[in-house]
């Protein structure tokens, strides 16, 4: 999984970084392309040209923004396919990705039979095994929606971390202090202070803004502080409730952590039980995002190198865009081969 990160990394910064010196580039589009191919290789087994990459943001994108944006305020739109382009255009973009989910069971399959396929459990050799889809369809769906969850969310966190990084010199050099004397991508990946440095991004800069749960049983919560005279010394959420839990809110409060607007990788140095239970990134419990070991692999192993090697300048900020995932848009960010030496 991490060799694939690597070389998928290595990829990009040939063609992006180092064929272009001095360049800007949208961090966030590139880091989202970037996990695209990683996703793809790692899991899928199908190595996605740079084409291929961007075309598939493009289509996903369209077709996610119409029915989980879209749709949801104005329902009425799901019927209005004959008669507006941009629902027509969604709908075709959504075929759009599910031809590219053949194109990757395809490759799969010839693979196999020329006895060329990965050793190792793949996803997609999971999912070709598996006795779970009664129809081709649901397979290429279930394909379809594993790739397009895990793209966006990764290549986020990755995008806000450089971008933070960038604006905080001290920290790279304090971590390339850290990993003086190793040359190897895959120790400065296991070191502690990039372990600091992902989480702090991670708590800086939840990919999602929310998810729901359904209670299980009553929940007894501390008062609100309410100044009437009615006012409980708690409220109870009843079994069976729908909740909220807003990730932005846990993960930058007070409560759990001093300066929580800070980006500080050093609050995770001994930190308190408080901070360590309000972290959660991938959510919580049976249902946590199933592809975050994957999305550990690519953060440690792209920002281990990525901060090890180059100085960073944030060349425009952007602004922060929210839709299925909180990401920046306009932001533009320069690399520079550091000078300095690790050995």
């Amino acid at each position: 999984m991490k060799e694939v990160c690597y070389e998928k990394l290595e990829e990009w910064i040939r063609n992006t970084i180092d064929s272009k010196p001095g360049k800007s580039f949208d961090v966030f589009q590139e880091m989202q392309q970037l996990s695209l191919r990683i996703i793809c290789k790692a899991a899928f087994e199908y190595d996605m040209s740079d084409e291929e990459a961007a075309a598939y943001v493009i289509e996903n994108d369209t077709y996610l923004y119409e029915v989980a944006c879209k749709q949801r305020m104005h329902v009425w739109r799901k019927w209005c396919k004959s008669i507006l382009p941009s629902v027509r255009r969604a709908y075709q973009a959504s075929e759009n990705t599910a031809s590219f989910a053949r194109r990757v069971l395809a490759s799969y399959r010839e693979k196999v039979k020329s006895g060329v396929e990965s050793s190792e459990d793949t996803l997609i050799k999971l999912l070709e095994n598996s006795g779970a889809f009664e129809t081709e369809a649901e397979k290429i769906a279930e394909i379809t929606g594993l790739i397009s969850g895990g793209f966006h969310t990764t290549g986020n966190s990755i995008g806000f971390t450089l971008l933070e990084l960038a604006k905080n010199p001290k920290i790279i050099e304090d971590y390339r202090d850290n990993i003086k004397g190793t040359s190897n991508v895959y120790d400065w990946a296991k070191s502690d202070c990039i372990q600091r440095i992902v989480r702090e991004g991670l708590r800086m800069h939840p990919v999602t803004s929310h998810i729901w749960r359904v209670l299980d049983k009553d929940i007894h919560t501390k008062s609100t502080g309410m100044s009437t005279k009615k006012a409980s010394s708690h409220i109870v959420i009843p079994k069976g409730s729908i909740i909220v839990v807003c990730f932005p809110s846990v993960h930058r409060s007070s409560e759990h952590y001093n300066h929580p607007d800070t980006f500080d990788p050093s609050r995770w140095i001994n930190p308190s039980k408080e901070a360590m239970d309000a972290f959660m990134p991938f959510a919580l419990g049976r249902r946590t995002c199933i592809g975050q070991r994957l999305a550990y692999a690519e953060l440690h192993t792209v920002i281990a190198k990525l901060a090890a090697e180059y100085n960073w300048e944030v060349e425009a900020e952007g602004s922060v865009c929210v839709g299925l995932a909180i990401s920046r848009k306009g932001t533009r960010l320069i690399a520079r081969k550091s000078c300095g030496q690790l050995d």
